[in-house]
């Protein structure tokens, strides 16, 4: 199998590191071939650790992550941690990706409540059910 692992973070956030970089050498000796894709570097993480949103290191990640899921369809199977753009919609996200190829959606804590329990009516609105539209996407596979 050829597995996508799409994280929100690099080896330095702490959700990725403990929901998927510890396992890595268990996946791969699985016979599974994986490739990992961060969408936030550690430069990034390091920057909001000190109280600052790097802007020039999120447009980068909002590109990367582009350019990433452009080429996976040689993959056959997408692990997305939490989602594939943050503050996008699910319609949206839906469409970047790739056709015919299941995922499987990691949740840690309750980030699905990020949105439909956010401050903001417009956040709520726009996003709020992002979680849920996802999940109904998952198509069960056997493997």
């Amino acid at each position: 199998m050829n597995l996508l692992i799409l994280t929100r973070y690099d080896r330095l956030g702490a959700s990725s590191r403990l929901r998927l970089f510890q396992y890595l050498p268990y996946i791969q000796s699985s016979n599974v071939t994986v490739t990992v894709s961060s969408f936030f570097r550690d430069r990034y993480v390091e920057e909001l650790q000190t109280g600052h949103k790097n802007v020039v290191e999120a447009l980068y990640a909002y590109t990367k992550r582009f350019s990433t899921l452009i080429t996976a369809r040689r993959f056959d199977l997408l692990w997305i941690e939490k989602e594939l753009f943050p503050w996008f919609p699910a319609w949206f996200e839906k469409i970047m990706l790739p056709a015919g190829i299941p995922y499987v959606l990691d949740y840690d804590d309750a980030v699905f409540h990020y949105y439909d329990l956010h401050s903001s009516g417009w956040v709520r609105r726009l996003l709020g059910g992002k979680g849920e539209s996802m999940i109904e996407s998952c198509k069960p596979q056997r493997w």
